[in-house]
């Protein structure tokens, strides 16, 4: 008997089968996210591609659905545009919590069988009164919750060690964990604010096309330029730099990805001076070329005693699969 379980974002699905044991068997993977979904205003087209993902599995290993023990999604599928909406769980966050919350949604047009969704995490606690004095204190994720999860499974963040997950994307997270247990959240509007610039300015035309190498001497000009201008003057001094004709479209790329990355981390560093006191371990989570600029960052703007890692989410497992592992653990599953 197998397990399936998808892991959903914004843009992408990654679908695996599993031995009831946990060995994985099987893996495949889709376009197709929630974005598909807000632009249709359906999540039909989101269900259909996962559908797909399914039946691969099935086919490609001559399963019949009568083999598969449970669905299991995690991700943007929670969201509005998700699979079935369901709010997320509260702060603290570990492995046991997001087993408890599971929700479960019978799917009824493709599927047609129950599948479990795995929470997204918020920072509001229950019953909590949110107004424009402590919402600056609200944040929440989706996805990132059993990534952290996952993490510390595989030991890459000791149980007993306090750490700062990174995960640059759509919004920059950072997570707090203390204890093995996701303890505090803090969003930024990070890859939306670039996909805005790039699509809809004229800065948009004057930034590579392709992917660019971080080198820290322009990652570090963004920084500069931030710190003296502010972002909007920062935006503006990249443009005339066009203007002017005195940088290459990457090297413009560079100090661009170097004021969007500034912001974020300059937060990081005033919590781990305040709230996040302590905090000497950093992992960064991510696989594209501009990640690299948040490392950067991180060793120029943090204390030096601070280590931080970077781990290449392509190239190595997925976590939030081994997430999903100690969470069937915690439902009873022997894996």
């Amino acid at each position: 008997m197998y397990y399936i379980y998808m892991d959903s974002g914004v843009s992408t699905t990654r679908a695996f089968l599993l031995k009831s044991d946990g060995t994985i068997v099987d893996s495949t993977s889709a376009k197709v996210g929630t974005k598909d979904s807000a632009i249709s205003g359906s999540n039909e087209v989101l269900l259909s591609g996962m559908w797909s993902c399914y039946n691969i599995l099935l086919s490609n290993n001559v399963l019949l659905e009568s083999d598969i023990i449970d669905v299991w999604m995690s991700g943007m599928v929670t969201n509005n545009f998700g699979v079935a909406h369901a709010d997320h769980a509260s702060v603290p966050i570990d492995a046991k919590k997001l087993a408890d919350t599971t929700y479960t949604h019978m799917e009824g047009r493709f599927f047609k069988r129950d599948l479990h969704l795995i929470r997204g995490g918020k920072t509001a606690q229950p019953g909590q009164i949110i107004d424009i004095t402590n919402i600056a204190d609200m944040n929440t994720v989706r996805g990132e919750e059993i990534e952290a999860v996952g993490l510390v499974a595989s030991g890459v963040i000791p149980s007993g060690a306090d750490a700062v997950m990174i995960s640059p994307g759509s919004h920059t997270h950072l997570l707090l964990i203390k204890g093995g247990a996701v303890v505090d959240i803090s969003s930024n509007f990070t890859g939306e604010l670039s996909h805005a610039i790039r699509t809809q300015t004229i800065l948009g035309g004057e930034l590579s096309d392709s992917p660019v190498e971080m080198e820290e001497q322009y990652v570090l000009h963004g920084l500069s330029c931030l710190q003296e201008h502010g972002i909007t003057r920062s935006l503006c001094v990249i443009h005339a730099s066009r203007v002017l004709g005195i940088l290459s479209d990457e090297i413009r790329t560079q100090i661009f990805e170097g004021v969007i990355a500034s912001s974020v981390i300059e937060l990081l560093a005033k919590k781990m001076q305040r709230e996040w006191a302590g905090v000497r371990n950093i992992i960064i989570l991510g696989g594209k070329p501009h990640i690299k600029a948040y490392e950067i960052l991180c060793r120029h703007l943090l204390p030096t005693d601070v280590n931080v890692t970077m781990l290449n989410s392509q190239a190595h497992e997925s976590y939030a699969l081994r997430g999903f592992l100690e969470i069937l653990k915690h439902r009873g599953v022997k894996v």
